[in-house]
């Protein structure tokens, strides 16, 4: 015979034993559900240090190409664990907020080591460049001539004649390049709305960690810098200072439309600023409210603005966008990139820096830079103009006969879209495009140089294979300095994310 107090201790116990049970099994089923770290051994990696005390082994570049093959055959070898790390790898992208809507940000299974020279030279040439860039649009206010090479300039003319307050045209910048390990060229710059900058670093810690590359970084790849974002927010700064801010620690609105923020660069870029000490808000420009000589979104005001849309976005809501850009008119917080860094987004900018006749406007080192590194470009309505071997030339003939050395680009596109690569295009669609485009300023043609291709190993059927992609480098340069390198690959000679491509972290080769 039980008493009701026995009765009630059983029952309590039983409770307890199956509370456990339950959280035991929730805790298993979590474990499973998360992917976990591959504890396989991957090919240990030669260190550095004993390179020069074996003979046989002095070239570091060498080494180095048989240590990154190892690994690389290791996982053809090893397909189920390389795909296990790589749904690790995910996982932790995901995290830290490398994501899109969609899903993760696309990403090669290996990333790129680049010699310390290659650097430098893409670093300094990219600075040069962007000095000449801004030099054009300083003369788009200064000059008619130059001012009429840019009729079309995509925003209405008084928002790019308002005055920032600080002097430099354009502040965050990527410029776009192709780079063979010989060859050089600038193909474009991005001067409203660079985009990448916050998963570049964070790409790369996150392959520093990799078990199946982290000592192969370790050994051969110089310390992690993750400059990118402290470049970006001390040129902010620079510029809030300039205009005359002073507060010590100002606001940051980073600004887009609400649908583009989730999952975006957005997120890390304002978490970023949070981290160091800048209290940041990713807003909607048609939320914003211009009142008592500052702009507010509710009763947080702001100090300064960072654009992170393209500039053509902020045309489409007029009616709800008149207090943000009254804001920006009257200099009641610092906007970054200014408005009229626009001009140096577009491609006739191209056509104005190759072409001699305007090499006057350049000091001999940027006239050397351009004729070395920027691919020979030419506006549509220049039909009488030089060829790029130096002839006088028709450009409608021109384009037609030398079809396969040339491209055919929009002059105020992003993405790849509406680019015609002539040795891809049928030979009558080409001369209809041609036509079409003759006499048009927003159309350009441009010299097309062939896109390096590098081999990589990706995932397919459950398998690792080594593939052929297209490759483009992209320095940042902040505020005139060098910040940092996005890496793009594609299976599409228009090498963009945006047109179905993916992202190559880049690190320093360590040849020492």
């Amino acid at each position: 015979m039980t008493t009701k107090k026995s009765e009630k201790k059983v029952e309590k116990k039983t409770e307890k034993k199956v509370e456990k049970k339950i959280e035991t099994k929730s805790e298993k089923m979590t474990a499973t559900l998360e992917p976990q770290p591959s504890t396989v051994e991957i090919p240990l990696v030669k260190n550095i240090k004993a390179i020069h005390a074996d003979s046989k082994d002095d070239n570091v570049t060498e080494v180095f190409e048989r240590e990154d093959k190892k690994i690389v055959d290791w996982m053809i070898e090893h397909p189920k664990d390389v795909i296990n790390e790589w749904e690790y790898l995910l996982h932790k992208m995901r995290k830290k907020r490398c994501g899109t809507m969609g899903g993760t940000y696309p990403i090669t299974l290996s990333p790129l080591f680049l010699k310390k020279k290659s650097l430098k030279d893409i670093a300094e040439v990219g600075v040069i460049l962007d000095n000449v860039v801004d030099r054009v649009v300083d003369l788009y206010f200064q000059d008619e001539y130059v001012r009429s090479y840019f009729p079309y300039p995509e925003l209405p003319t008084d928002w790019i004649n308002w005055d920032p307050g600080y002097k430099k045209p354009t502040v965050l910048n990527r410029h776009d390049a192709l780079y063979d390990g010989k060859n050089l060229k600038f193909i474009e710059f991005n001067t409203d709305n660079p985009g990448g900058r916050g998963r570049t670093d964070i790409l790369e810690g996150i392959y520093r960690e990799n078990p199946m590359y982290k000592n192969l970084i370790k050994d051969y790849g110089k310390p992690f810098e993750g400059k990118i974002l402290k470049k970006s927010l001390e040129a902010m700064l620079a510029c809030y200072k300039e205009y005359g801010g002073k507060k010590e620690k100002p606001r940051i609105g980073i600004v887009s439309f609400k649908r583009y923020v989730e999952g975006s660069d957005n997120e890390i870029v304002r978490d970023y600023f949070i981290e160091n000490g800048y209290e940041s808000n990713c807003v909607d420009a048609r939320e914003l409210e211009h009142r008592n000589g500052g702009l507010y979104s509710g009763n947080v005001k702001f100090d300064i603005l960072n654009l992170s849309l393209r500039f053509t976005f902020f045309k489409r809501y007029p009616s709800e966008l008149k207090d943000f850009l009254g804001a920006i008119k009257d200099r009641s917080v610092c906007c970054v990139n200014p408005l009229r860094a626009i001009i140096g987004a577009h491609k006739e900018l191209l056509s104005f820096i190759t072409n001699e006749r305007n090499h006057h406007y350049f000091t001999p080192e940027q006239v050397t830079c351009i004729k070395t590194y920027v691919l020979w470009t030419r506006k549509m309505d220049e039909t009488i103009t030089i060829s790029k071997e130096g002839a006088d030339i028709s450009i409608e003939e021109y384009a037609i006969r030398k079809q396969d050395e040339l491209v055919l680009k929009p002059t105020d596109a992003a993405g790849g879209y509406g680019v015609k690569i002539g040795k891809g295009t049928d030979k009558a669609e080409w001369r209809d495009a041609i036509e079409d485009a003759i006499g048009c300023p927003w159309w350009i043609i441009q010299e097309a140089m062939p896109v390096p291709e590098i081999e990589l190993p990706a995932i397919r059927d459950n398998k690792v294979v080594l593939e052929k992609k297209f490759i483009n480098l992209n320095p940042y340069i902040f505020n005139g300095e060098y910040a940092g390198m996005l890496g793009r690959v594609s299976e599409s000679t228009i090498v963009n994310v945006c047109a179905g491509g993916g992202i190559i972290p880049i690190f320093e080769l360590n040849e020492k």
